[in-house]
């Protein structure tokens, strides 16, 4: 019996000393922008607070777990949040995202702005070159179709294939 309480005194105490160490461990820096408390309790108490701080506790109670399976998050590998115009997932696109070669922007007289984006993307038949021209701002919906059309015409390259984002 004397030869098994020393292992298991010592043990105990490396598990004590483990679990003392994870206790103490400071979260690692997420430069995601989401609520971290998601992935550490007590993220805010070592890094410095942010909007979703202060939104009031994050869990009732409890404890809970997630399971993610695949690429779900809306982030690609440069930490770049995918909006809405991701060619790469929804339309058949093989890459995430193109190569940006000429991009421009056009000043309205309305609180918007037309923005011309050309870029490279890889698709099953090899690259493609992709013409976005799009409208954003608080006034983007009186920005007619056919000033977008015209600046297209007019500043997109010649073999690109056109989509006009209203």
């Amino acid at each position: 019996m004397k030869q098994f309480m020393k292992p298991l005194i010592a043990g105990a105490l490396a598990i004590a000393a483990l679990g003392a160490g994870a206790a103490w461990a400071k979260p690692a820096y997420c430069s995601h922008d989401h609520d971290h408390r998601s992935h550490a309790a007590d993220y805010y108490n070592y890094y410095s607070a942010d909007k979703y701080s202060r939104a009031g506790a994050y869990r009732n109670s409890g404890v809970s777990f997630s399971i993610t399976f695949g690429d779900n998050d809306r982030y690609d590998r440069r930490d770049r949040y995918r909006d809405r115009h991701d060619y790469g997932r929804r339309n058949g696109y093989r890459g995430r995202e193109g190569r940006i070669v000429n991009r421009e922007v056009f000043d309205t007289r309305y609180r918007a702005r037309i923005v011309l984006t050309e870029e490279v993307v890889r698709t099953r038949r090899g690259p493609r070159l992709l013409c976005t021209v799009d409208a954003r701002g608080p006034q983007a919906r009186y920005v007619p179709n056919k000033r977008l059309r015209k600046i297209a015409r007019r500043e997109c390259s010649r073999r690109a294939e056109v989509r006009i984002v209203t």
